[in-house]
């Protein structure tokens, strides 16, 4: 057996220790690891764990090894990443223009296309994964790999997710498959007048909490603070790179001052439904919640908080 994993560690193409990026949506995880793929050698795959474009094998979002997936099979899985022959789904979706269909179907999508560049770059040395859905999955991630878990206040998160029209669907799912791993949530909240996407945030926001207590101690994690990142990106930077151990060079800080105030630094809100806007100023992304939430989904939001905003 180990003659036999000496030989798959040799026919690896990346290092074994990858670093993920991690952590609630909507917590600049897609901005981070722009920000990190361009560290020398390093290469980045996009949600490879996305149900609806990612990885062939996977039929489901938020995977936790031990309870809704066995750990060889998640393994398998994940190496599968490592070993450069993972097959990923075409990932076309019915509101797609027919144009983005036609892209998708003749080259592929964004987690797909950003793991076909990993896999043929020149300069390989490491690798960067990228992936809110394997945020549950860091228990078992974090005993291997350095994990970077981003986070945001539960106000400003709940008014991304309204802007965005998202919904937690896997909300019921998840508390009990939680409850496998010895995480028990002990009340279910539940509001039918909020919108359903304020109702998803805080529901997805009582999940990491509850998750959180279980890892926080681990020494393989390091929790990257979004507002903090927001208001002061250079330290915030300075500080995760001093963690890792690798050096912020200018091109970094060009790119996190570029990526912070956006094209016109004085748009202080996103478009709606654009998941990246690139051109609003991002000291001001824990502030626009204001204009998208109304006072009875602010009200929901800090009673379900305890006031911890």
């Amino acid at each position: 057996m180990s003659g036999c994993n000496l030989l798959m560690s040799k026919n690896k193409k990346y290092s074994e220790k990858a670093i993920i990026v991690s952590g609630l949506p909507r917590t600049a995880t897609t901005a981070l690891g722009d920000i990190l793929s361009l560290i020398d050698g390093y290469n980045m795959v996009y949600e490879p764990f996305n149900a609806s474009q990612g990885i062939s094998e996977v039929n489901l979002n938020y995977l936790i090894p031990g309870a809704n997936i066995s750990y060889s099979d998640f393994d398998d899985v994940f190496n599968s990443i490592l070993n450069l022959n993972a097959k990923f789904k075409l990932g076309v979706k019915d509101n797609d223009s027919a144009l983005k269909k036609a892209v998708k179907t003749l080259f592929g999508n964004e987690s797909s296309l950003s793991f076909l560049k990993s896999k043929f770059s020149i300069n390989k040395k490491k690798l960067i994964i990228k992936d809110p859905f394997l945020v549950f999955a860091l228990l078992y991630l974090s005993d291997n790999y350095r994990v970077i878990m981003c986070e945001r206040p539960i106000l400003p998160l709940a008014g991304s997710f309204k802007r965005m029209g998202w919904e937690f669907s896997e909300y019921d799912r998840l508390i009990n498959d939680l409850n496998r791993i010895d995480i028990k949530i002990e009340e279910k909240i539940e509001n039918n007048f909020v919108s359903p996407s304020v109702l998803g945030a805080v529901q997805f926001f009582q999940l990491y909490s509850n998750f959180k207590n279980k890892i926080e101690r681990k020494e393989n994690i390091y929790f990257f603070n979004q507002n903090d990142f927001s208001l002061n990106p250079e330290q915030s930077i300075n500080q995760l790179f001093d963690w890792l151990g690798e050096e912020c060079t200018d091109k970094i800080v060009s790119k996190v001052k570029n990526l912070n105030f956006g094209q016109k630094d004085d748009i202080k809100e996103p478009k709606k439904q654009v998941q990246h806007d690139l051109v609003y100023n991002k000291s001001f992304s824990n502030k626009y919640y204001k204009s998208v939430l109304n006072k009875e989904e602010i009200d929901f939001v800090r009673e379900c908080s305890g006031g911890e905003i």
